[in-house]
């Protein structure tokens, strides 16, 4: 047996460095941590246990490598190449490969996951990547659409097309590219979204209590998602200057903002007095809207939707899950009309009216290509007064030699 010193590390947010990790430190959910021993690097796989206790939770997983004293056990990475076996290609990918070296976030983890679950489900008959070829994946497609939610309702088509897109990016990570054409990949409805009306606003608010509008009013003044306005905390909120500011929170919450888009956001004189009066109502300097125990609330959809249908704004067509039942949304808040991401568009419609450019627009939004923002105000140009006079301009033609719609006599 040889002897080997093993040290364990951790590897600092949002660089490449490397430190000791230390006893008695709460580290966040996500946090990677990395064992040294005999000249080898060993990442070790997530566990959600490392942002909820100390490095003691570590103890389990590392018990065999922990040390003054091991036995020396190289891990030894599987090769890239076509024969390797499926399993151990996507416990790779997984745990040391791309989702390490992307530092994926815990929702995009766990989306691949599932979608590669699925996949070694379907390749039952095949264990090896060089066996894989299109008519396995066109089957797979055919696969996807026959699974269930644990409700029993089959999953829809977006998500068909997004987990047949994950493993697509997984068997192109090794070598297997141009398996299928792109007429073959799932297809599905891509839905436009279109902004909120302002008398349809003005009516949530008539029927929102003061708590409850300042939710609204929050996300309608910003355009924030749901997780950055769950994590602003009052110190975020710079009244003199009227500016909210979102920003990654991983030691306090293990939270990071969508694509590093740290931003600040300018917010009207009113809103910024309404959020004075919140901060006078509920003091201190932890989170503006926390949930009942203080943690961030990941919900504030929630509380939207309760006045939508308080309000009669639900379509009343549409059903839902609620407490685990399949309901429709004239009699419960499961309405899908109404989400954050249709408010960050009318957010971004109403500025747009007002005058604000577009680049001003998609800084605020957090948006990285000028392009998504576009698609948010697509709407508008269909809307615009110079749209109208050509569509009524091109009506006019048919019937300009005709009076009151009807041939002359």
């Amino acid at each position: 047996m040889k002897k080997i010193k093993v040290t364990l590390y951790t590897r600092e947010h949002g660089t490449q460095k490397y430190k000791k990790a230390k006893r008695n430190v709460v580290y966040p959910q996500g946090a990677i941590f990395v064992l040294r021993y005999g000249g080898k690097w060993e990442t070790l796989k997530k566990c959600e246990s490392y942002g909820e206790g100390t490095l003691a939770a570590l103890e389990k997983e590392v018990a065999l490598l922990k040390g003054d004293v091991v036995k020396l056990r190289p891990k030894v990475k599987p090769k890239r190449n076509d024969t390797q076996a499926l399993d151990v290609l996507i416990d790779e990918y997984l745990s040391t490969g791309k989702a390490v070296e992307k530092n994926w976030r815990k929702r995009t983890l766990q989306a691949y996951s599932q979608a590669l679950k699925l996949f070694l489900q379907f390749c039952t008959l095949k264990a090896r990547l060089d066996e894989i070829d299109g008519d396995d994946l066109k089957r797979f497609k055919v696969y996807l659409r026959r699974q269930k939610t644990s409700l029993g309702k089959y999953i829809g088509q977006r998500t068909v097309w997004n987990h047949f897109n994950n493993v697509v990016s997984f068997l192109n990570e090794y070598g297997q590219t141009n398996l299928v054409k792109q007429s073959d990949w799932p297809k599905y409805e891509e839905k436009k979204v279109v902004c909120f009306d302002e008398r349809d606003m003005a009516r949530l608010l008539q029927f929102a209590d003061e708590d409850e509008a300042d939710v609204i009013e929050f996300f309608l003044g910003d355009g924030f998602r749901n997780g950055e306005g769950a994590h602003i905390e009052w110190p975020d909120f710079d009244h003199s200057n009227r500016e909210v500011k979102t920003y990654s929170k991983p030691e306090q919450f293990g939270w990071e903002v969508k694509d590093t888009e740290e931003r600040i956001v300018g917010i009207s004189d009113r809103l910024a007095e309404r959020l004075r009066a919140r901060h006078l109502r509920h003091p201190g300097n932890g989170l503006m809207f926390p949930n009942t125990v203080g943690n961030p609330d990941k919900h504030l959809l929630r509380i939207i939707k309760r006045v939508a249908l308080r309000a009669g704004l639900n379509c009343g067509k549409c059903l839902g899950t609620y407490e685990r039942k399949r309901v429709s949304c004239s009699t419960h808040p499961v309405c899908r009309k109404w989400i954050l991401h249709t408010i960050r568009k009318t957010w971004a419609t109403f500025q747009h009216r007002s005058g604000a450019d577009v680049r001003t627009i998609q800084r605020d939004l957090g948006h990285s290509s000028l392009e998504s923002t576009l698609k948010y105000l697509a709407a508008e140009d269909r809307r615009s007064e110079r749209r109208r006079s050509q569509i009524n301009a091109a009506d006019a033609r048919v019937h300009q030699h005709t009076e009151n719609g009807r041939p002359p006599q």
